[in-house]
């Protein structure tokens, strides 16, 4: 039997830390530490070549996954326009007010799911990954109030308003109030101010008019 041939090896200077904790991942994926390495360096020059750093793909992996979780679906942007454009004259007030309360909803669960970061700027960065082609979100802050900004070639009219009213029942939920609003077709501006303490129950109840 040949001998093995075996690839030139390099020595390569890791953070003590860091080396601890991949070789624990390692371990738990029963394979050995240098298999491992290679294996993830590899990813990061796959990702290098698509024009991405390993970061940008494994938070937008998280990103999938928590919109998975929260239980979102993609629907072709086509196929939304129409069913809104058919419904929307006739229910407005119904279809506005379930957009905000699943905005309240999701803001609830970005409290819940996101602990090591702003959640208003993790929102900001998931609502670009979603499949409405939402060229950019701005988070603009002076002070206690931030001006929200976002921008969408796909969305109709109709869409535009249920996503605004969806984006306030987040940032309300998150713990800011609507000082004004703007919005055309695929394009939203909202102002809002940062608030003191958050009553969920008493935003939803505010404006369902309960």
């Amino acid at each position: 039997m040949g001998r093995r041939l075996q690839k030139e090896t390099k020595l390569v200077r890791v953070y003590g830390d860091l080396v601890a904790k991949l070789n624990e991942a390692s371990n738990r994926e029963g394979i050995s530490f240098l298999d491992y390495i290679n294996s993830a360096l590899e990813q990061a020059v796959r990702a290098h070549k698509m024009g991405r750093s390993l970061k940008d793909i494994v938070d937008f992996y998280e990103m999938m996954m928590m919109q998975r979780e929260a239980g979102l679906v993609m629907v072709p942007s086509e196929v939304l326009n129409k069913i809104t454009e058919r419904f929307y004259p006739n229910e407005k007030n119904m279809l506005e007010s379930m957009w905000y309360e699943s905005g309240v909803w999701y803001g609830k669960y970005l409290l819940v799911k996101v602990k090591r970061e702003d959640p208003t700027d993790v929102f900001g960065e998931m609502l670009k990954a979603t499949g409405w082609n939402i060229k950019d979100v701005v988070l603009e802050r002076h002070g206690e109030k931030l001006t929200f900004k976002c921008f969408s070639l796909m969305l109709s009219l109709e869409n535009t308003a249920l996503l605004m009213r969806f984006i306030e029942g987040v940032m309300e939920t998150l713990g800011y109030e609507v000082v004004s609003q703007n919005y055309l077709r695929g394009v939203i501006e909202i102002e809002f101010r940062k608030t003191t303490k958050v009553d969920l129950s008493s935003i939803i109840n505010k404006k369902l008019g309960v």
